[in-house]
């Protein structure tokens, strides 16, 4: 499967079952793509390429209700710029590869992950963003829910290859830990090769502050309630990416299902 996108556009596309994809994003070409991948999808690979001075914003909300394979390879070319956010909110196991080549000067690339990790299902993922060029900007933030008996695992690589002068590269991983006998292995690596540049890693793990399970409890909700509520807070970044309105109220309103908001999970 093959899809082109030029001009302005706006494009959706459903993944079901076992697909491989190619998008080319052709030059100075400016919109959107959506992807759902379909509950009954088992394994999902694309290959996308950001041609000279396009601007892309990607959304890959998942809602495969099997164990999903999905690999990801984006290749961005000079000033070129690629914004991707994925969601990720089934009861069912993920493992994912993802892997950026900033290609050619001025390339840009910045990714936001959210997933909610149920009882006994594993959220594997191995991301790499490769500047290959000076002047290369890249930008990875994952956000994670850890149910009771979760698993989530992410290794985040930054890897600056040497002669790219003035590249940046920067990431931040956030973990909500709820419940007991949950996993997390979370790994950030910078790989440096080059003295001029800007690099930066965050991570943070760990469970809701009693004070402000007490405030929300004190104002009517019940547990599952305020669990859910802060829940939503890690996954709103990610949803900021939709400029669909209607869509981006949709989406939220099937997550603020999934983490127990409403009291019907």
């Amino acid at each position: 499967m093959e899809t082109v996108l030029k001009d302005n556009f706006y494009e959706t596309i459903s993944i079901h079952q076992k697909q491989e994809h190619i998008i080319s994003v052709q030059p100075h070409s400016k919109g959107t793509l959506f992807v759902t991948i379909a509950p009954d999808a088992n394994a999902y690979a694309f290959q996308m390429n950001v041609q000279a001075s396009a601007n892309i914003n990607v959304f890959i909300y998942n809602q495969a209700q099997n164990a999903l394979d999905l690999n990801i390879k984006v290749n961005v070319y000079q000033d070129a710029t690629c914004h991707m956010g994925f969601l990720d909110m089934e009861d069912a196991p993920v493992d994912w590869h993802h892997f950026v080549d900033l290609v050619e000067p001025g390339a840009q690339y910045e990714i936001l992950s959210g997933q909610l990790c149920m009882a006994n299902q594993a959220k594997i993922c191995d991301m790499e963003v490769r500047h290959d060029a000076p002047y290369t900007d890249g930008e990875i933030k994952n956000f994670a829910v850890l149910l009771e008996r979760g698993h989530y695992e992410m290794v985040a690589n930054g890897n600056i290859l040497k002669g790219c002068k003035s590249a940046q590269s920067h990431q931040a991983t956030r973990v909500l830990t709820l419940g007991k006998d949950h996993m997390t292995k979370c790994i950030p690596l910078l790989l440096i090769d080059e003295n001029d540049v800007k690099a930066s890693h965050a991570l943070t793990v760990g469970q809701p502050d009693e004070d402000q399970m007490y405030y929300l409890q004190s104002r009517g909700l019940t547990k599952k309630q305020a669990i859910g509520l802060l829940s939503v807070g890690y996954f709103l970044p990610v949803l900021d990416l939709i400029e669909d309105k209607d869509l981006k109220q949709q989406l939220q309103q099937e997550m603020e299902s999934k983490v127990g908001l409403y009291g019907n999970q």
